[in-house]
């Protein structure tokens, strides 16, 4: 592994919290053959082959999720592209936050549900909580095993509205890429041992400022690095496979299932992975040996939506033809009136169009400004 900037030995990623010893290993939930049940979790791929496959982390505890769903699969799950090239799957843990069951009552329409659909991966030994990291890493760990053919593996959120016919040709150009890693970026840093992200910021030069107000280095932080945002990450086949092997994706994944927030972090707050599950997976893939980084495809393209959008220095955009991700779409109007507008400004044709990325490689990134003085990864790069 290359020599990074600001981060503690490896033994950070692997401190044990007092309740760990509870808890089975993730990485030994999600270990079987493709188109099996898996130990832990239940799901079979609708499409054998796909060209993207897609998983749309869903949270069970938080309003009326089987309302979500349906509304997916009648509006954007219904793209000439899914069920073909794309295979689209709801992910749902199945305990609480405090690894307790959910409730029985909603675990049966679960089951009814994902048997009636087929369309869900369901996670027996995974926990629902703020944030979905955990149904994340389980995601990306399945999903390397059941789709060994597929191109790119990535996960969006049931909050999230997606142009799959756009994704997935935005995507062809990178088929023959082994190491790719698309999104659209935010930078900060990462502490494993307390779950919290540190100085997220817009870019990396802000995230250096924010380092110093809110002393990050000194809590035990990785990074700076670049974050592809959670409305849309995506991966190459060989990029997911390469991180869900490693010791250290399985030791966070155990220790932050046992995290059940009974212990506490220094500052007093409950020790528990509940914010920033986007920037964990930055972190392992800042962390790859790889020239690696997240082509930023822009605010444009992914985007959280806003209406009357008067607000010009956030990331919240209206509906345009460049949308390929518009996050926030919770009620069922939102995300009707989305899938009307996306194909009222993008017909057949503009959905097939290549869009520009706004960062292209690892090259483009160091090349601009000061940020080879504060990201380690342009070390890697060839004299």
């Amino acid at each position: 592994m290359p020599a990074l900037d600001h981060h503690p030995p490896t033994s950070a990623l692997t401190v044990a919290n007092s309740s760990s010893a509870t808890v089975t290993a993730a990485s030994s939930q999600l270990t079987v053959a493709r188109g099996s049940n898996v130990n832990g979790a239940e799901g079979i791929p609708q499409v054998s082959d796909p060209f993207i496959a897609l998983g749309i982390v869903s949270n069970v505890m938080w309003g009326d999720s089987f309302e979500r769903r349906k509304w997916i699969r009648e509006t954007w799950k219904t793209y000439s592209n899914v069920g073909k090239t794309m295979d689209v799957v709801f992910v749902v843990g199945m305990l609480q936050s405090n690894l307790k069951p959910i409730g029985s009552g909603t675990a049966q329409r679960l089951r009814e549900e994902a048997a009636a659909q087929g369309d869900m991966l369901i996670l027996n030994k995974v926990p629902e909580r703020k944030s979905p990291c955990l149904k994340t890493m389980a995601w990306f760990r399945y999903a390397s095993q059941a789709y060994p053919r597929a191109a790119f593996i990535a996960k969006t959120d049931d909050d999230a509205f997606v142009a799959t016919v756009k994704l997935e040709a935005n995507l062809r150009r990178f088929v023959h890429t082994p190491h790719v890693y698309i999104g659209s970026t935010l930078w900060g840093t990462y502490i494993t041992k307390t779950f919290e992200a540190c100085a997220r910021r817009m870019g990396p030069m802000m995230a250096v400022g924010g380092i110093q107000e809110e002393k990050c280095m000194e809590r035990g932080a990785i990074g700076p690095y670049p974050y592809a945002v959670g409305m849309l990450q995506v991966l190459s086949h060989q990029v997911a496979s390469w991180m869900v092997q490693q010791s250290n994706y399985a030791e966070f994944e155990r220790r932050a299932t046992a995290a059940t927030g009974t212990d506490l972090r220094p500052d007093g707050t409950p020790l528990i992975m509940d914010h920033g599950e986007d920037m964990v997976i930055g972190l392992f893939l800042y962390l790859s040996p790889f020239p690696l980084m997240p082509l930023h495809w822009g605010w444009d393209k992914l985007h959280d939506l806003c209406f009357k959008c008067e607000r010009k220095d956030q990331i919240w955009r209206p509906i345009t033809w460049q949308t390929v991700v518009a996050h926030h779409v919770a009620n069922e109007d939102i995300i009707k009136t989305v899938f009307k507008n996306v194909s009222r400004l993008c017909d057949d044709q503009c959905q097939r169009k290549e869009l520009p990325f706004e960062v292209t490689s690892l090259e483009d990134l160091c090349s601009r400004g000061s940020i080879k003085t504060v990201y380690s990864k342009c070390a890697m790069l060839k004299k």
